[in-house]
C-alpha cells in the first residue's frame, strides 16, 4: 500500500509556504509563493494555480493549514485580526471539502509551532511558546494539548503590558520586544524607513560598533526577558520555547539568560527560573505542527 501524503500550508502575511509531507512528518517537497493581498477569491485562485497540480501529482489525502488569527478548529473559521483581512470569516474547511473533496484541518500558526515542538522534541511537561516576529505570538500547551482559551486568545503573550511610555500609556510586549519593534526603533535612530532594515542588518550594525544600536538591542532583550519572566510566573510551565527567525542567533539564549540574571538579582523572592529552549523545527515548525494537528483530529 502506498504511503499517504498530505499538503501542509503555512499562511503568512508575506508568503504562503507549503510542503508535501508523510504521516511521520517527513517533508518530501516544499516551496512558497507570495500571499495574495486583496481578497479570498485571489487566495483560492493562487491555491489552484500553485497547489492543485501537487494535490494530483502526490495523491494527497488531506490538507493541513497553519494560519494567523484566532482559529476555531471545530468550525474552520478564522476570527481576530491579521495582515490578511480576507482570511477572517470564510470557512476554509467547508470550502476545501466542497470544492476539492479533501479532508482539512486548520490551526493558529503559533499553536502549530508549539505542536511541532511537542511532536519532534517529545516534550512531556507543560510548555509555553513565544514566537518573535512581526509581533510576539504564543501558545500554551497543558497535558499535551493546546490551551485555546474561552475566546481563542490563549497564549497571546504579545498583548501583555510590560511598562508605560513617557505619557503614561501602556506598552505591550509586541510593541517593544517583537522583531518589527526592534527594526522600527533602530530605523528611527538611523533616520531611515523601516523597510530598508531587517533584523540581520540591525545586528550587523551593532557588531560593527554602533553604540546607539547596541543600546536599543540591549533594551530589546531586557523587555523580552520581562515578558518571559511574566509568562513563567503566570503559567509556571516546565519549558519556555522561543521561535521566530531571530531566535536562530547563536547568542540569543545567552543574551536572555544575562537579562534574567539581572531580573532575579532584583527579585530575591523569585525562585522559579524559566528553562529556555529554541524551537527545534525552525522555519518548518508551522508546517510540521499543522500536520500534527491534522493527524490528531483525523485520528
Amino acid at each position: 500500500m502506498d504511503e499517504q501524503r498530505y499538503l501542509a500550508l503555512d499562511i503568512g502575511g508575506t508568503d504562503i509556504k507549503y510542503a508535501i509531507m508523510t504521516a511521520v512528518g517527513e517533508i518530501q517537497y516544499k516551496g512558497h509563493y507570495p500571499s495574495p493581498r486583496h481578497s479570498i477569491e485571489h487566495f483560492w485562485q493562487a491555491f489552484e494555480q500553485h497547489l492543485l497540480p501537487l494535490v494530483s501529482q502526490y495523491a494527497i489525502s488531506g490538507i493541513a493549514i497553519s494560519s494567523p488569527g484566532s482559529v476555531d478548529c471545530d468550525s474552520g473559521i478564522i476570527y481576530g485580526h491579521s495582515a490578511l483581512r480576507y482570511l477572517h470569516g470564510p470557512n476554509f474547511r467547508q470550502h476545501i471539502q466542497h470544492h476539492y473533496q479533501l479532508a482539512c484541518e486548520i490551526e493558529n500558526d503559533a499553536n502549530c509551532a508549539a505542536l511541532a515542538e511537542l511532536w519532534q522534541s517529545n516534550i512531556k511537561g507543560d510548555m509555553c511558546l513565544l514566537v518573535i516576529g512581526t509581533g510576539v505570538g504564543g501558545s500554551i500547551v497543558i497535558n499535551q494539548q493546546v490551551h485555546h482559551g474561552h475566546h481563542l486568545h490563549g497564549g497571546e503573550f504579545g498583548y501583555m503590558f510590560v511598562g508605560v511610555d513617557e505619557e503614561g500609556k501602556p506598552i505591550t510586549l509586541s510593541a517593544c520586544a517583537a522583531t518589527r519593534a526592534l527594526i522600527q526603533q533602530c530605523a528611527k535612530v538611523l533616520k531611515k524607513p523601516p523597510e530598508q532594515l531587517d533584523g540581520k542588518t540591525v545586528f550587523e550594525l551593532a557588531e560593527g560598533g554602533d553604540l546607539a544600536i547596541q543600546a536599543i538591542i540591549d533594551k530589546w532583550y531586557q523587555m523580552l526577558a520581562y515578558g518571559i519572566y511574566n509568562v513563567q510566573y503566570c503559567l509556571d510551565p516546565e519549558f519556555i520555547i522561543l521561535g521566530g527567525a531571530i531566535s536562530a542567533r547563536q547568542d540569543f539564549i545567552a543574551q536572555l539568560e544575562t537579562k534574567l540574571d539581572v531580573i532575579f538579582e532584583g527579585a530575591p523572592f523569585s525562585s522559579v527560573r524559566p528553562k529556555l529552549r529554541v524551537c527545534k523545527a525552525g522555519n518548518d515548525a508551522n508546517l510540521i505542527g499543522a500536520l500534527y494537528h491534522y493527524l490528531q483530529r483525523q485520528g
